[in-house]
């Protein structure tokens, strides 16, 4: 066992510097003639055999920590990497010792130290003399999409996205994820986004844990994430772990950068439709820092030089803001405040308008006592409004949505060793959907003021994950979430006559239930497993299956989801949604991990998804359940990937073929849609190809190309119409 363990140590060894291998920078004796840190008395006795050695890697310039940075003791004897805060953890004998901290495109640090007791060594690195392109190719471990235990998960630094042509200047995430194999929306002026032939409401967006309910701009056109905020990202359309859930199809976390905890910077840009400016800096030098970013749009002098007179007098305008409060009680510990604030306003014309805003307020702790224990905690607060404006005649109107909620979870990260991870823990939601209300708009509207009751609930889960490498070729990824949700009132419930269509003239009964009463509830288990195998050394094979569960559901009628649409809870007649995911892959990289390339295949079934009936009253209505039909889904399809990682032209060429169908099959005739037979969802696109390329001409100057194809979508015309 312990030759097996040595050869383990050996090869893990082997990656690391295969990751960060550097030019060279002729080590030799000179380099060591520094004077010795010593940490700890030698003179004071311990039974210890061993200490630990902790501390955090950063960018000299930019104070941000430095993620996959190798800490070697004694050339290689003992090791470790940092994680994505810049922290490592070594665990040594007593004595002397020679330190080196590498990092691909960085200049190493050395170090020499004498430690007798436990203690910390931080260190800065600054960049060496290789072009930036090579350095964000290759930031990330170069086989990662080989090594990697999770099917279907893609994984980018904004850099890397960086250098592709953006819709007014803007590096946009939700973009640049639709250039990945598997991702697609409806068309451009809609939002949302499409994953494996899932629906847009079952995307769970996570900016730093905290759910976000609408993450576009300009109807589409641009997400609300700050490009200069914005530190990594991950997408999760394959195998999800247990500890992400609430959603049906995937999980995309979206990262910000910290404040920097040494000196003020400030950073903004200035583009033909929007500007941003951001400052970060320490208000207690190395303990509090604030990061403060905020960016508008100007962008109606576009508007106004298009010809139609009905464009010309439209309006668009949005302005987003983040502000990041972080304090260090200690290296091991960090409380962080953040709040996020957006707002959009599109009018058309005279003939209507939306208006829609995103709020967060997110309070983290983190803590690491030690390599092996990192317990995070949640707490947010968060909020999402939208109104339609009918701003003209006599039936000017507006109606205004909201929905409030609160969000707590406890996360424990478990790692026996470098090889092994659990995290466990649980959290909970409450949704507290605000009432619908419709008013008066200007002093000629006929219009009444109303107002609906909406529902209210809550979810909780417990998860586990354990993701654990066997060997060099194999790892397993298992995880179980068990989650449960109730609606609560204060509501009113309506009972209607079995055997019959829902309709309100089938009402039997009226159900009142005070304020926090539980009215109907559901649960259930979800698992999560993914296997890699690697068959060689630069190829490995992947299968995955996910259960997932979503409480929640976006009522929609409209051909590509608006801003005002409705988010309504699961309620005894809209049960929640219920996926069961299945993927397959091949992943193949060549010419030492120059070339990637993959294959996936996936299948998905769904139910509980939710259709209309024929011209659906959706807003205003008491008896929304009247108005729904239950259906059941699938989708399935494969995708197909080549990138080049290396080398002045870089890029990748995708292609996805994609099928989305649903049916919905009842007894009787009116709750029935294409008579009971499957047909395409409104977001069935079957082919999708997507090229990017990027020259470098040299370190400042590269040009790219982006080229998207796509089929259409189905519709169904309408053949007449009739107004009573």
């Amino acid at each position: 066992m312990k030759f097996v363990k040595g050869l383990l140590l050996l090869s893990k060894a082997a990656l690391l510097l295969v990751t960060v291998t550097l030019p060279s920078t002729g080590f030799g004796q000179t380099e060591w003639i520094q004077p010795w840190e010593i940490i700890g008395d030698s003179t004071l006795k311990s039974e210890a055999e061993k200490v630990i050695l902790t501390g955090t890697v950063r960018d000299v310039a930019t104070k941000l920590p430095v993620s996959g940075a190798v800490i070697s003791v004694n050339d290689l004897r003992y090791f470790d990497q940092t994680d994505e805060n810049g922290r490592y953890f070594l665990e040594i004998p007593r004595g002397r010792y020679r330190i080196r901290i590498r990092h691909l495109g960085m200049k190493p640090v050395l170090r020499r130290v004498k430690i007798f007791e436990r203690g910390v060594i931080n260190a800065e690195m600054e960049e060496g003399a290789i072009d930036l392109e090579e350095i964000v190719i290759t930031a990330r471990l170069s086989d990662a999409n080989i090594k990697e235990s999770l099917a279907g998960l893609a994984k980018f630094n904004l850099s890397e996205f960086k250098t592709l042509p953006t819709f007014f200047g803007e590096v946009d995430v939700i973009k640049s994820l639709q250039m990945l194999p598997g991702v697609s929306s409806v068309g451009e002026g809609t939002s949302g986004f499409n994953v494996r032939g899932g629906r847009v409401d079952q995307n769970l967006v996570l900016l730093d844990g905290a759910p976000l309910f609408n993450a576009s701009h300009a109807l589409g056109f641009i997400s609300t994430f700050n490009p200069d905020v914005i530190q990594n990202f991950s997408l999760y359309k394959g195998n999800v772990p247990a500890y992400l859930g609430g959603r049906a199809s995937s999980v995309l976390e979206v990262e910000t950068k910290k404040g920097n905890f040494e000196k003020w910077k400030y950073r903004g840009g200035v583009g033909p439709a929007t500007s941003r400016f951001t400052a970060e800096g320490p208000l207690v030098n190395n303990k509090t820092s604030l990061l403060v970013s905020g960016r508008v749009s100007y962008s109606n002098w576009i508007v106004k030089q298009v010809s139609n007179a009905d464009v010309r007098n439209s309006s668009l305008f949005f302005y987003d803001a983040n502000a990041i409060l972080s304090h260090k009680f200690s290296e091991n510990s960090l409380l962080q405040l953040s709040y996020y604030r957006s707002h959009d306003y599109f009018r058309f014309s005279r003939q209507f308008g939306y208006n829609w805003d995103n709020q967060l307020l997110n309070l983290k702790w983190k803590s690491m006592t030690n390599r092996k224990v990192s317990p995070i905690l949640s707490a947010v607060y968060g909020g999402f409004k939208n109104r339609l404006e009918d701003p003209s005649g006599t039936n000017a109107s507006t109606l205004t949505n909201a929905l409030n909620y609160f969000h707590v979870k406890e996360a424990i990260n478990y790692a026996p060793h470098e090889n092994h991870s659990i995290v466990g823990g649980a959290e909970t939601t409450l949704y507290l959907a605000q009432p619908e209300k419709f008013m008066p708009y200007g002093t000629n509207t006929t219009s009444v003021p109303n107002q609906v009751q909406k529902n209210k609930g809550y979810e909780w889960a417990f998860f586990l994950d354990d993701d654990f490498e066997i060997s060099q070729g194999l790892s397993i990824s298992a995880g179980l979430r068990f989650s449960a949700y109730t609606q609560i009132g204060r509501d009113t419930i309506y009972q209607y006559q079995e055997n019959r269509p829902r309709s309100t003239a089938t009402v039997t009964d009226t159900l009142v239930y005070r304020s926090g009463q539980s009215i109907t509830s559901f649960h259930g288990l979800e698992p999560r497993l993914s296997l890699r195998i690697n068959t060689v050394e630069n190829q490995s094979v992947k299968v995955s299956y996910n259960r997932m569960r979503q409480y929640i559901h976006l009522i929609s009628n409209t051909t590509a989801p608006t801003p005002v649409d409705l988010w309504q809870v699961a309620t005894a007649l809209l049960p929640p949604q219920i996926a069961d995911n299945f993927s397959l892959g091949y992943f193949w990289n060549f010419k030492n991990n120059e070339w990637e390339t993959s294959a996936e295949a996936f299948y998905k079934s769904m139910k509980n998804l939710v259709e209309y009936k024929n011209f659906p009253q959706l807003y205003q209505n008491k008896h929304l359940e009247t108005e729904l039909l239950s259906g059941i889904g699938k989708a399935y399809g494969a995708e197909f990937f080549i990138r080049r990682l290396k080398g002045r032209l870089t890029g990748w060429i995708s292609y996805t073929y994609s099928r989305s169908f649903v049916r919905v099959k009842s007894s009787y005739e009116s709750n029935q849609i294409n008579n009971g037979n499957w047909y395409p969802s409104n977001f069935d696109k079957p082919h999708n190809v997507n090229l990017v390329l990027n020259k470098r001409i040299n370190r400042k100057v590269s040009y790219s190309f982006l080229f998207n194809y796509t089929t259409g979508r189905p519709i169904t015309a309408i053949e007449s119409s009739y107004i009573v």
